[in-house]
């Protein structure tokens, strides 16, 4: 019988024979090792060491053979299961936060999430090295996708945003990845999480050991979803969606248990109260209630051009924000045949199409989960918005892009919506102008002359355009003549790194410039013209300025997030009038309000709306929880569900002349 010592040297040659494997081992750990010192700031420490022991252990085992008796392979498996989810999870969290605030509770589940990944993976791959290290890959891509989305939009990852995967990855260039040291730690150890998940495993072959292993599989994907996710183990421990601030949403739940919520959330349950009969009985009271303002000029059919320009917005709402010039001077200055407002929306730094969403259909996000992109899921059929109800009273309706058809599912949804036409980046008709590598909001406005001097003269014409030109990634990149002077109480200079900010308000000042251009053509157009340009979402400008501009400002914490979703809407008219007063108003309201402005034919929904902002200005996510009993948003919740829902066209919410 072999001893101890001579199977030692058995396993140590084997190992020396694996030459090619050997070669490999000393590279990648070598490879790692050397990355690790770029990171190490503080020289020999504890890190160092945990460093160069992951990095040697991570490339030994890929040269150490498996261990094949089933009395070693069971306990290191059971070994494995024990440790490294709890780990893994530490890992995946601390490159965002401290783990300080994760909930009681939380962290088990979280960890059981990360056994159902190798649960399901060990059903389709029926090896369990292929569960444990597939299983570890498949997390550290979340784990990465989620730190970045967090960096760049910050919140974090959830089911809609794989949706909108190659909107993403459109514009993926536009944003510089850069790497803590914290998140290298994270990589490292998940270099070996995955090397040593390859490493084990329990030797077996044959319909019984297929059929235990899919035994076991099925069992704890079945007691995960009836005994964990369909109970109330979560609710019973205070564990579920933090919607007002997303960052919190992470840092108290966990990326996982996060990303699982925005799963379950996917459906939309009916209101409460909901029938035909309750529409109709609803339409009918606002058809007697709603009294256009007396201002208004009716039965007028003027062309409407409306701009979303990408991540307008005013700094100043968020505190005191003081420039070395003014950044918006031409927006401020208007006065005449003009309001303007402040707009409540619902994302910040990025997930465009929500706010658009909003505008073009008089739909609140509020009623829908709370991480739903309705472009990706809910717009599937046709459905009435302001281009249908504008082509129904004989307009030429026009959307229009300076970026790809694909971004957002455009080419899909502006079909659904009753568009006429969409214009993309690849049938732009001027020549291109770029700023920041994106078309220039200068470029897009003559684009849209150029569509309006070529449209159909025999109807009034209305284009929906989404610009590109401010698009985030603030980076140092410009010749910047406005500069940053002092935020909230403290002068610039003191404020550390804020060159994101300063680039950011050179934008604007660039498209305040291109607006006036803009204005000052169709001043000069007899055709009654009426222009609105709002605002999508505030940049995302990180810790520093936020830090800096709420500083001693008093406001909670409730308040500051509530600030950084505001941007301003502007509405103009070539011709003069006066309009009624809006005031400021969640983007839901604001299609409504154009079309009233217009003088054009109101469905009921849009009337019900312009009612219901005068009681409630803000429906929003953040607002819904207190509102959500009142009678008159319930009422708006039963007509939502119907313009969702109901394919048929027309749909008497939306049919106008009742």
């Amino acid at each position: 019988m072999e001893t101890f010592q001579q199977k030692l040297i058995a396993y140590a040659e084997e190992i020396r024979n694996r030459k090619i494997r050997l070669i490999l081992s000393i590279f990648v750990s070598l490879i790692l090792f050397i990355v690790s010192c770029h990171y190490l700031y503080d020289g020999i420490n504890k890190r160092f060491l945990v460093y160069t022991l992951l990095s040697l252990l991570t490339g030994g085992l890929l040269v150490c053979p498996r261990p094949q008796l089933p009395k070693f392979c069971v306990p290191l498996l059971l070994l494995y299961l024990l440790l490294i989810p709890r780990k893994m999870f530490q890992r995946m969290e601390l490159p965002l936060h401290d783990m300080s605030k994760i909930r009681d509770g939380a962290l088990f589940a979280n960890i059981l999430i990360i056994l159902l990944v190798y649960a399901i993976l060990l059903l389709i791959f029926q090896r369990v090295r292929f569960a444990l290290g597939g299983g570890g890959i498949v997390l550290l891509v979340l784990s990465l996708v989620n730190y970045y989305v967090n960096q760049f939009q910050g919140g974090n990852l959830n089911f809609s945003n794989l949706l909108a995967a190659g909107t993403a990855l459109s514009v993926l260039d536009s944003y510089q990845f850069s790497m803590t040291s914290e998140l290298w730690y994270s990589i490292l150890y998940f270099c070996f999480f995955i090397a040593l998940g390859f490493w084990c495993d329990i030797p077996g072959k044959g319909l019984k050991y297929h059929g235990i292993v899919t035994a076991a599989s099925l069992v704890y994907c079945l007691a995960f979803y009836f005994g964990f996710w369909q109970s109330d183990y979560l609710s019973s421990r205070g564990i579920e969606g933090i919607y007002w601030s997303v960052q919190e949403n992470g840092a108290q739940n966990g990326f996982l248990i996060g990303f699982g919520l925005s799963i379950k959330d996917l459906i939309i349950a009916k209101p409460s109260g909901y029938s035909d009969s309750a529409v109709a009985r609803i339409i009918n009271e606002t058809e007697e209630s709603y009294q256009a303002p007396e201002s208004v000029e009716k039965d007028s059919s003027p062309n409407i051009i409306l701009i979303m320009n990408e991540a307008w917005s005013d700094l100043r709402v968020l505190g005191n924000v003081e420039t070395s010039e003014p950044f918006m001077p031409f927006t401020d200055s208007l006065t005449e045949n003009t309001i303007r407002g402040n707009l409540f929306v619902e994302i910040l730094g990025g997930l465009t199409a929500n706010t658009e969403f909003e505008v073009l259909t008089g739909d609140t996000l509020a009623f829908l989960t709370p991480t739903a992109i309705p472009y990706q899921l809910e717009v599937n059929h046709d459905m009435y918005s302001l281009a249908r109800v504008l082509k129904e009273q004989g307009y030429q309706t026009m959307a229009m892009h300076p970026s790809g058809a694909g971004a957002w599912n455009r080419d899909n949804v502006y079909d659904y919506f009753g568009f006429d036409t969409f214009i993309d980046i690849n049938h732009f008709e001027v020549p291109y102008e770029t700023f920041r590598s994106y078309i220039s909001d200068e470029c897009d406005f003559n684009e849209i002359i150029w569509r309006y001097e070529h449209r159909d003269t025999d109807k009034p014409f209305f284009l929906f355009n989404v610009t590109i030109q401010n698009h985030g990634g603030y980076y140092h990149e410009l010749d910047n003549t406005i500069h940053l002077q002092k935020i909230g109480n403290t002068a610039m200079y003191d404020n550390g790194y804020l060159d994101s900010a300063e680039t950011y308000l050179n934008t604007i000042k660039v498209t305040d410039e291109a607006f006036e251009n803009l204005l000052a053509y169709f001043s000069e157009v007899e055709e009654p013209t009426i222009i609105c340009m709002f605002g999508d979402h505030q940049p995302l400008l990180g810790d520093i300025f936020y830090q800096a501009v709420f500083e001693d400002s008093g406001l909670s914490e409730t308040e500051q997030v509530a600030r950084k979703f505001i941007t301003p809407y502007v509405i103009w008219a070539n011709y003069d009038r006066e309009y009624p007063e809006y005031g400021d108003m969640s983007a839901n309201y604001l299609g409504a309000a154009v079309l009233e402005c217009a003088g054009v034919e109101l469905p009921p929904y849009y009337k019900y709306l312009l009612q219901l902002q005068k009681q409630y200005p803000e429906i929003s996510q953040r607002t819904i929880e207190e509102l959500a009993e009142e009678e008159a948003v319930q009422k708006y919740q039963i007509l939502q569900y119907s313009q969702l829902m109901d394919r048929e066209i027309p749909n008497p919410v939306f049919t106008t002349g009742n």
